[in-house]
């Protein structure tokens, strides 16, 4: 059983064995990754690639990325395999390009990937920016920030469900206590935002605070509302928070503020290690029947895991409840019915 008292070694040591990774590969266990490109996407599509699973990554194009990406991968899936001399096979990696702050352009990535991979067993969402720029509206005229933070999470995993699904209903076993979506932001470390009745989108009280507020806020409601459904049972939803890594963070930030943070990035810790605490408590616990941190207000009917840096449980805010959830999603289905999706 995984506690918070492992550190990123142990956790390494736990999990990523000969026997999983044959597991893995033979299972064809498929894990999307968002932003995999750097930092903690970086790091979380590496560490699946070593466990032995098929990472289907999305990001921005750019010429050469998707070679670059797919190779990066395959050398992760390869360092796997040569210290296990009896493996022979290799995850197959794909590459998709995305507009992350097009909804639309989401969920067409995510319909495009479903027709290929009928079955999905993890979804990892960790799109998002760094900025002081006040509300800053998409082509869809939600906040850029919103978007990457919240909306394009929810509109992914939404529209992964049928295949998320289908890896819960498995005979096979192929994640023992269940497929898992994780989105790493900011679980049990932000604020309520308890202007959501008045300003969901944020764009008359828009902030850092309240922006950062309100993207954690709502991806706790959102989240335990998908989690509550009756045909998503099997099905983990997570939403963790990384705490302080090494990594680009800010890069768009003024000159100031870059500078600050670059002299304090040093104490942060690696991507990798971050990958390790996000994915061994909840993804590889799921997929050997390992318990996931305990959900600390499940008797108030959460179906939401809420987890910090270290794999430890955290709370959610003192404003979640059923009312304030149902009226979050209901608000996100309005936000994404005008990108033209039909959410659930």
């Amino acid at each position: 059983m995984v506690t918070p008292l492992l550190t990123s070694k142990a956790l390494r040591s736990k999990y990523l064995t000969s026997a999983s990774y044959k597991h893995a590969v033979s299972s064809n266990l498929k894990a999307v990754v968002i932003s995999p490109t750097s930092g903690i996407g970086e790091g979380c599509a590496h560490r699946l690639a070593e466990q032995g699973y098929s990472v289907l990554a999305i990001g921005r194009h750019r010429p050469g990325r998707a070679k670059t990406i797919i190779d990066e991968l395959n050398a992760k899936s390869r360092s796997a395999q040569n210290e296990n001399s009896a493996l022979t096979s290799l995850p197959a990696h794909e590459f998709y390009s995305v507009d992350a702050f097009s909804l639309k352009d989401i969920h067409q990535t995510a319909q495009d990937i479903i027709s290929k991979h009928p079955s999905i067993d993890v979804v990892v969402l960790t799109q998002g920016m760094a900025t002081t720029q006040g509300f800053t509206p998409t082509k869809e005229g939600n906040d850029e920030k919103m978007t990457l933070h919240y909306f394009s999470r929810i509109a992914m995993a939404n529209a992964l469900l049928p295949a998320l699904r289908k890896s819960a209903s498995s005979s096979n076993c192929r994640m023992k206590n269940g497929p898992v979506v994780i989105s790493i932001l900011s679980g049990g470390i932000h604020g309520p935002y308890d202007k959501y009745q008045e300003d969901f989108s944020v764009e008359k009280n828009y902030s850092v605070k309240n922006a950062a507020d309100a993207a954690g806020f709502y991806n706790d409601l959102g989240l335990d509302a998908l989690a509550s459904k009756e045909e998503n049972e099997g099905i983990n939803f997570v939403h963790a928070s990384p705490g302080f890594v090494n990594t680009n963070w800010g890069s768009e930030f003024n000159v100031v503020l870059k500078c600050m943070v670059r002299m304090m990035q040093p104490l942060g810790k690696s991507p990798k290690d971050c990958a390790e605490y996000m994915l061994g408590p909840t993804v590889f616990a799921s997929e050997v029947g390992d318990a996931m941190p305990a959900r600390l207000d499940e008797a108030a009917g959460q179906k939401l895991f809420v987890m910090g840096e270290k794999g430890e449980s955290k709370s959610l805010t003192n404003l979640h409840a059923a009312d304030v959830k149902a009226f979050v999603w209901k608000n996100t289905v309005e936000v994404l019915k005008k990108a033209g999706i039909d959410i659930e």
